[in-house]
C-alpha cells in the first residue's frame, strides 16, 4: 500500500514571523511561564561553539605533547589482565591509563599527557 505524502506549508525565512506563528501552539502545549518570553542575558554556550573549540584545541595540545602512537599487543596471563581491569574499574579509569601509571611508577618515560583519557576529557565538556 502506497503511503500518501503530506506537503508541508512554506514558512517565511524571518524568525520573528515563524515564532509568531508558533505562539498559539506553544500557549496550548506549554505551561504558562513568563520567563520564557524574555531573552537570557547569558549566552547559550551550546550555540556559541566556544567550549567545543576549547576542547578541540586542548585535545590537539595533548596529542602534540604525546607524540605518535602505535598499537602494541602483548599476551598477558588472564589473572594479570583481569586484575589490571578490576583495579582500573575501581579507580574509575581505563585499563590503558592504569597500565601507563604502573609503567611510569616503574621508571618508564610516561609523561602526564599520556595519562589523560581523551574520551573522558571530551565528555566532561
Amino acid at each position: 500500500m502506497k503511503r500518501r505524502t503530506t506537503l508541508l506549508p512554506d514558512l517565511p525565512d524571518d524568525d520573528a514571523a515563524f515564532a509568531e506563528r508558533l505562539r498559539p501552539l506553544a500557549s496550548k502545549l506549554l505551561p504558562p511561564d513568563k520567563s520564557r518570553d524574555r531573552k537570557s542575558e547569558i549566552p547559550d554556550s551550546r550555540l556559541s561553539g566556544s567550549p567545543r573549540q576549547t576542547s578541540a584545541s586542548r585535545r590537539d595540545e595533548i596529542e602534540a605533547k604525546r607524540g605518535p602512537k602505535k598499537r602494541f599487543e602483548y599476551v598477558l596471563p588472564v589473572r594479570v589482565g583481569e586484575a589490571l581491569a578490576e583495579d582500573a574499574r575501581k579507580r574509575g579509569q581505563s585499563a590503558t591509563t592504569r597500565l601507563l601509571e604502573v609503567l611510569r611508577n616503574s621508571g618508564y618515560p610516561v609523561i602526564q599527557e599520556d595519562l589523560i583519557d581523551l574520551r573522558v576529557e571530551s565528555s566532561r565538556k
